[in-house]
């Protein structure tokens, strides 16, 4: 690749063989421009202290010529050959030996080329890709330690394209935007008649069967008709249907209802399993040719809504679907998440408990995003790229826009996970673009729900997003579905020293600024500090405030989804997911470490769970997709900081399915000590089904107490076990001394090195253990994530004895 200023030579001589790239840079495909500069060494990691302010962005702010050479797969007689594009961004223009192809508008559109006769067959070939950089590509923002500089900006102009790109107070500006190839480039061979696009819409009957209609759209590619069958499978189920397709034409075929009997449905987490059926489609020639095929997997499921009180009722199969998940803005800064970065963040969505993620703006594209959400039981609410109006204008063309959005569609349609649409952030799209998505959406995917706003009309949303004290969650519970709420989020030591210089961590300045940490803005982060100081006391060193900073990653992010039970409407974090090293709005952080506020969130949307009520002062037994149990004990005991036992009550009672029943008001006894725990367990004799723990000051938010724990040195034995490309590690956990053992931290290491392995799936971790008291914790790894070192488990925590 290079800069187009530094090349002096049309498309059509780039694409031939004799043009010599010899002094160009090697080119990252998929990736953007300045993922193929990092690659290459030619900039410093961006991600890294403050090396983003040593990157031109007027260098990267332009159009960049991509060249490649390689020998094209032979094809038979009657075969056709396409150059396929799954994303460019912004637009570009194609040539292939000498030959203009045509052009690509848009960041989310992909493009389909005929080069049949324009490949060299079994010889080498040319291909060379202008992409054009941002019409309007706004300034590049600078953030401090005192504000994260404002959202958005011009490039929303240029829509559909990686808006977020310019910078927000969650990203920073990336220079050049994230021009280039982004997506995968290919070479398709078929027969005259080609499959794209399948859909599938289930509808459920009341005898456990299932009526599944399969779309396609198939295209002759000849000047004459053509006739053939559709063939293929759902599962078990044959598909045969006959078809005649007319010359240079697309058509879209329905085939005939198929009735899946005993059918296997796609659940969302805690709902059920995310079952998969294989699905294929092929067009068969009159002569027993396959021209065409297309594989893929399909769910059976039917979502539907309803709306109560001016307020929107999510329905899953038949029952109520309570949405708990969080925003995704980018997957990774630099567009590099592939198949395997999907799986583990979706997964650790499935492990927290969640069950949707919000695509916000759409500036999610990859399909291995969507497949994993297939996979792993994840509904996706699906925004078009509109950002708010005080982020961003609106686009300047609608017909690209709409483009780009019709092929959206038609690419996403056939994903069980796809459960909802909406046109805008935080309000209403443009007259033109409103009508026009509701048109695509009734043509292409007419079984789901489109909402105009994010936050309007019959959801809500706006914040807040920062830190507050968990009693302020309860009492401001929404009585809508709530699609942003967050607090800033710190990731553990390791992660702050892999973003920033130790110099800069102690005491906090410009570095943590940069990486989101503003004292002003949305994530107002001196309401952080402040309870940092004023709820335990404050730190004199870096490692200390980040210690302590995890009792409020915990506490917030857990009252957050728990304060959401009253109604049950359904609530998302902003956000779920960092797309690059932050210290706000995530889970995990960007090296895929999981936060206490991680364990929190996994606590509170437990299917069936138990929670004190800060605000009413009540236990509460939640049920949310449990199914109706009867004959169930909630317990709720105070200790004291000791971990003495000072008071216990008791009750029995049912819980239906989409209940919250308050059943015990909490009473306090004389001789708490000023910081004491409450220690919650709802049981269905003799299985313990949910546990809750939570730190309490007789003065409201005073914890400083805690600060007088001795240290305790706790004992800790590990089996580990690998099985084939997984290791498990089992953990037993006992505190033999008389004081409680705060926030617990179990971290996978490798047994030479030392250092973190990631990802890890903790069943809990940042765990209290009061005297005497054992529990036992697993930790599974992928093998090739130790690279070669048996990994062993060290533990830190709190008051933790290392």
């Amino acid at each position: 690749m290079q800069r187009e200023s530094e090349v002096h030579a049309p498309g059509v001589a780039l694409s031939h063989a004799s043009f010599d790239d010899g002094a160009w840079l090697p080119a990252t495909v998929p990736g953007t421009v300045l993922t193929s500069y990092l690659n290459a060494g030619a900039i410093p990691d961006p991600n890294f202290g403050q090396n983003q302010l040593f990157i031109s962005d007027s260098f990267f702010y332009a159009d960049f010529w991509y060249r490649t050479k390689f020998t094209a797969p032979g094809a038979r007689n009657g075969q056709l050959q396409f150059l396929t594009f799954a994303g460019i961004n912004w637009k570009a223009e194609i040539f292939l030996n000498g030959q203009p192809l045509g052009e690509i508008a848009g960041g989310f559109m992909r493009a389909r080329f005929d080069v049949t006769t324009k490949l060299h067959a079994s010889a080498e070939n040319v291909l060379a890709v202008r992409v054009l950089k941002n019409a309007t590509p706004g300034v590049c923002k600078q953030k401090t330690f005192e504000s994260p500089s404002p959202n958005g900006g011009a490039l929303g102009a240029d829509n559909p394209t990686f808006h977020a790109s310019v910078g927000w107070d969650w990203i920073p500006t990336i220079r050049g935007r994230n021009t280039g190839i982004w997506g995968e480039v290919a070479i398709e061979t078929t027969g005259p008649v080609t499959l794209r696009n399948p859909g599938v819409v289930s509808t459920l009957n009341k005898n456990a069967t299932a009526n599944v209609v399969l779309h396609v759209d198939v295209t002759n590619h000849t000047t004459g008709p053509v006739q053939g069958f559709l063939r293929g499978h759902f599962g078990e189920l044959k598909i045969e249907q006959p078809l005649t397709v007319t010359d240079s034409s697309t058509q879209h075929v329905t085939l005939s209802p198929l009735v899946v009997q005993d059918a296997k449905l796609w659940w969302p987490v805690g709902y059920g399993e995310a079952n998969l059926y294989d699905a294929e489609l092929i067009f068969e020639m009159t002569d027993h040719s396959v021209s065409d095929r297309r594989s893929f997997k399909a769910g059976i499921r039917e979502m539907t809504s309803i709306e109560t009180d001016h307020a929107l009722k999510l329905f899953i199969n038949g029952r109520r679907f309570v949405p708990k998940g969080g925003n995704w803005g980018f997957a990774e800064s630099m567009l590099r998440y592939r198949a395997r970065e999907y799986d583990v963040a979706v997964r650790y969505h499935r492990e927290m408990n969640f069950n949707m993620i919000r695509n916000w703006v759409g500036q999610i594209p990859d399909d291995a995003f969507y497949e994993a959400c297939d996979r792993h039981g994840i509904v996706i609410w699906q925004d078009f790229w509109l950002a708010n109006p005080w982020d961003g204008p609106i686009p300047d063309d609608n017909a690209l826009f709409l483009s780009n959005a019709r092929d959206l569609i038609e690419r996403i349609r056939h994903h069980a996970s796809i459960g909802l649409y909406c046109g805008r952030n935080e309000w209403f799209p443009p007259a033109a673009l409103d009508k026009g998505l509701r048109a695509l959406l009734a043509e292409l995917h007419p079984d789901l729900r489109y909402i105009g706003s994010s936050a309007d009309d019959v959801v809500s949303g706006h914040g807040p997003y920062r830190a507050l004290p968990p009693t302020t969650y309860f009492e401001h519970a929404d009585k809508k579905f709530h699609s942003e709420i967050g607090m800033p989020n710190i990731p553990p030591i390791e992660s702050i020293r892999a973003m920033m210089p130790e110099a800069s961590i102690w005491p906090q300045a410009l570095d943590w600024g940069l990486h989101d940490f503003a004292l002003g803005g949305a994530q107002g982060s001196v309401s952080f500090r402040s309870l940092v100081e004023e709820n335990y006391g404050g730190a004199t060193s870096g490692e200390e405030w980040v210690t302590l900073a995890q009792f409020l990653n915990y506490e917030g992010y857990r009252a957050i989804f728990e304060a959401q039970s009253r109604d049950r409407m359904g609530v998302l974090l902003w956000m779920s997911h960092s797309c690059w090293p932050s210290t706000v709005w995530q889970t995990y952080d960007y090296y895929f470490e999981p936060t206490a506020a991680y364990f929190g969130c996994k606590k509170a949307c437990e299917p069936l769970h138990v929670q004190w009520n800060r605000f009413t002062g009540f236990v509460e037994v939640v049920n949310c997709s449990a199914g109706s149990l009867t004959g169930l004990t909630a317990q709720v005991e105070i200790l004291n900081l000791d971990g003495t036992v000072k008071a216990t009550q008791t009750v029995q009672l049912d819980s239906a399915e989409d209940s919250n029943h308050p059943c015990i008001h909490v009473a306090y006894p004389g001789g708490l000590t000023p910081v004491h725990f409450l220690r919650l367990t709802l049981s269905e004799a003799p299985n313990v089904l949910s546990t809750n723990l939570y730190l309490r000051g007789s003065e409201e938010g005073n914890l400083r107490a805690i600060r007088a724990l001795p240290k305790v040195r706790l004992e800790a034995k590990t089996t580990v076990i690998r099985d084939r490309e997984t290791w498990l590690l089992t953990t037993v956990l006992h505190n033999p001394t008389p004081t409680p053992a705060l926030m617990v931290r179990l971290k996978a290491v490798r047994t030479v090195a030392g250092d973190r392995i990631l990802p890890a799936i903790y069943s809990d971790n940042y765990v209290t253990l009061m005297p005497n008291e054992s529990c036992t914790l697993t930790t599974s790894l992928n093998h090739v994530d130790t690279r070669g070192q048996v990994p062993k488990i060290v533990l830190s925590g709190f008051n933790v004895a290392s």
